[in-house]
């Protein structure tokens, strides 16, 4: 018998409570980072997402036709929007444009639709995306703008598109204006050598990169990371570079706490992540404060506070069940700090979320809710009869 009803996989809730309402308040509440990232990091932010942003919908598209489902899921679900904007806004700054493409299509195409659509991948599309990216690209993925507040003064909309999309001689030309426009803006007090330092090198290794290679090793075993440390967030250097790095953090916390208020995302996930990566960067600081950084650190730059909201909370990846979560988050954590203090790789966040992703199967077998009745005998079913 012929059927006119359509089949569709879940979700089925189009209320108050859908997945397209849940994507659409995650989206308003990263405008804040957004800006942001804009105002400390330039306009290259902004370029970054728009890429995602085009590539990621046009190649959800083209495969929900191929799987000759309904179009109106990209904007009914806007969960690709959502991985749009979190890989944007992880990837570097002033990444090659075909780069930011590549990710944006790894992520929709093989992460996500590979293994059935929304609700059914395994790991989270933008991290995967994001590795991918650094394993393949590892030089262009470990270049980062430096913070510096109004840098969307400095590299403005065309330098950034001429660094991102021009070619070899458009890109120094830009980046020779960028400098001068740098050095002309930064007349502050210090020491002039940091600003020369600055302007000559706008992008480079991160702060958590920088003080992974100040740790003590055997051909240089006087090394203090604790030493370097006071040095770099002294007055001496620049510290609004580092002020910047925090203002990034607390962007992404304003956004995520009312997240928490409108039980978007689980509390337990963000408060386990962040208080075990806490008090196990705590113990390795303990242990050996010149070589692993103090806590504080840990828990303010990279991708901390932002994965703890936005990232490891992705209700498809993660453990919805209350024990669960509070399990995942942790496990997350672990794996965080172990290969930010003893790995190769200074921000772990992708690759501990893709580990955390691959447990959550096994957390949610092992902290499943007994069903009524089960592991019970017989005969003590029927004395309560």
């Amino acid at each position: 018998m012929n059927s006119s009803f359509t089949l569709e996989s879940a979700p089925h809730d189009l209320g108050i409570t859908a997945t397209g309402r849940i994507m659409k308040i995650l989206l308003l509440s990263l405008i804040p980072a957004v800006l942001v990232n804009i105002y400390l990091y330039g306009f290259g932010v902004l370029i970054n997402i728009l890429l995602c942003l085009v590539s990621c919908l046009v190649t959800e598209g083209i495969l929900l036709r191929l799987r000759k489902r309904h179009l109106n899921l990209l904007w009914r679900d806007s969960s690709a929007a959502v991985t749009a904007v979190i890989l944007g806004l992880a990837l570097p700054q002033l990444l090659p444009w075909h780069l930011s493409v590549i990710g944006s299509v790894f992520a929709i195409a093989l992460v996500k639709h590979a293994f059935g659509g929304l609700g059914q991948n395994i790991f989270n599309p933008a991290m995967a995306a994001f590795v991918f990216l650094l394993i393949s690209s590892p030089v262009q993925m470990t270049s980062y703008v430096s913070p510096v507040p109004g840098n969307w003064n400095h590299l403005t909309f065309s330098r950034s598109a001429a660094i991102m999309f021009g070619n070899s001689a458009a890109r120094d030309a830009a980046r020779r204006e960028t400098q001068q426009a740098i050095l002309e803006s930064l007349e502050l007090p210090g020491d002039r050598h940091e600003y020369f330092r600055l302007a000559d090198s706008f992008t480079g290794p991160t702060f958590l990169t920088a003080a992974m290679h100040e740790r003590p090793v055997p051909s240089n075993p006087d090394a203090s990371l604790q030493g370097w440390t006071e040095g770099a967030l002294g007055t001496g250097s620049l510290p609004w570079l580092f002020i910047g790095h925090i203002a990034t953090a607390l962007a992404f916390l304003l956004g995520g706490l009312p997240l928490i208020v409108l039980r978007i995302i689980d509390w337990r996930i963000p408060v386990s992540f962040l208080s075990v990566t806490g008090a196990l960067a705590t113990v390795f600081w303990l242990a050996n404060p010149d070589a692993f950084l103090s806590p504080l650190w840990h828990l303010v730059f990279g991708a901390t506070i932002f994965g703890a909201f936005y990232i490891i909370t992705d209700p498809v990846t993660a453990v919805p069940k209350p024990q669960g979560a509070w399990i995942f988050g942790a496990t997350v954590a672990v794996f965080f700090v172990i290969i930010r203090n003893l790995g190769g790789y200074p921000d772990a966040m992708a690759f501990s979320v893709l580990l955390g992703n691959a447990a959550a199967p096994l957390i949610s077998i092992l902290t499943r809710r007994r069903e009524f009745g089960a592991g019970s005998s017989p005969e003590v079913l029927h004395e309560h009869d």
